[in-house]
């Protein structure tokens, strides 16, 4: 049966009485009941639903096992798992149609308006350009405001980290372990100090006196190898003063590095994102291809400065590194590292290589 017709079949009806014979006969509905949608069941007959393919392996979304991770996301993100609906609708009632066929693509949800299905289905199972919602991020902080418990402990967890300090705090996220092998480009530490520089400098010229570094992640063996007591920004300037060994303590504290830094324990994998919204002041993603990472950034005050590598791939050429500009917001700051030295970068991918951007087309072409 068509999925129209079926739901015909179902659409709630008010109660129809016939009252007399066949000469007087009358039609009456019943009282206080009406055909518009101003009841509950009408109510669900008109609502329509978009989904897509869950196919996803990675991080909090792993397949088959998606639907137990609802009470994770229940206790991290309540009001998300408040507002989610899970529907599994058989396929004779689902109508498919081609849309953000590019896992990183932004493609136009206007294309969807209109269409006449209850139930529809998209090609994609991943939906990664910010652009998609990034006109409602103030309702997506509130659907994605961590939970009470949740938040307790990463608030008990930074007090007892930072006691007294009250520094302002840069946080890099580092992604290595399955990133090694994948595509993606893991935490390195070319990228990692470079880029550490870059963002103390950054915030140093932007009056931010004491600056506390902070780093989130399991890989502490990583994070250890790091020559981060070294990170100092010195006047260039070429005089007998700074060539003097003996010059350096008067730099270090004219420019001095970090206030502090902290390398503490992984916490579970909620603890450690919602630490990361509500006690970061900046962020710099030392693997960004991470959307752990990625939402941790982009979930963190109105504001706060973020710095990303402009490198997203091993090899430079995936489908996240063409649609950076669809994946990362504007005023996000993109990084490029090269002979020890981060520079901001002020070009996308598509510019750098002198190519058009890729862009949606406007069909809406159906999927079989």
């Amino acid at each position: 049966m068509p999925a129209d017709e079926f739901y015909a079949i179902m659409k709630p009806q008010c109660p129809i009485f016939t009252c007399g014979n066949n000469q007087t006969k009358q039609i009456q509905q019943a009282p206080n009941c009406s055909n518009e949608n101003d009841n509950l069941l009408e109510k669900a007959y008109e609502r329509k639903y978009i989904g897509c393919n869950f196919w996803a392996v990675g991080g909090i979304a792993r397949n088959p096992q998606q639907m137990e991770r609802l009470m994770e996301i229940a206790e991290v993100f309540p009001m998300m798992h408040e507002i989610l609906h899970v529907k599994n609708p058989p396929d004779s009632i689902i109508k498919r149609y081609h849309f953000a066929d590019d896992c990183c693509k932004f493609d136009n949800p206007k294309k969807l308006i209109g269409l006449p299905e209850k139930y529809v289905k998209i090609f994609r199972d991943y939906l990664q350009s910010y652009k998609f919602f990034h006109p409602y991020k103030d309702e997506i902080r509130k659907v994605f405001d961590c939970g009470p418990t949740v938040k307790a402990s990463a608030a008990i967890f930074a007090k007892d980290l930072f006691k007294n300090d009250t520094s302002f705090k840069l946080c890099a996220h580092v992604r290595r372990g399955d990133f090694i092998k994948d595509i993606m480009l893991e935490s390195k530490e070319n990228f990692t100090i470079p880029a550490l520089h870059f963002a103390f400098n950054y915030l140093k010229d932007r009056k931010r006196k004491n600056v506390s570094m902070i780093f989130i992640g399991n890989d502490r063996d990583f994070v250890k190898n790091l020559t981060l007591t070294d990170i100092v920004r010195f006047l260039i300037v070429q005089t007998s003063a700074i060539r003097d060994p003996g010059s350096r303590p008067f730099f270090r504290d004219f420019c001095p590095g970090f206030f502090q830094i902290y390398t503490p324990e992984a916490k579970s994998r909620g603890e450690d994102m919602c630490f990361g919204i509500n006690h970061c002041d900046a962020m710099v993603l030392t693997a960004s291809g991470s959307t752990f990472g990625w939402w941790m950034a982009y979930l963190m005050k109105s504001n706060s400065p973020i710095f990303y590598n402009s490198q997203i791939t091993d090899n430079a050429d995936f489908t996240k590194d063409i649609h950076d500009f669809d994946i990362f917001p504007e005023e996000w700051i993109m990084l490029t590292a090269k002979d020890g030295k981060a520079e901001h970068e002020t070009q996308w991918w598509h510019q750098r290589k002198n190519k058009p951007p890729d862009l949606p087309s406007d069909k809406m072409d159906p999927w079989t």
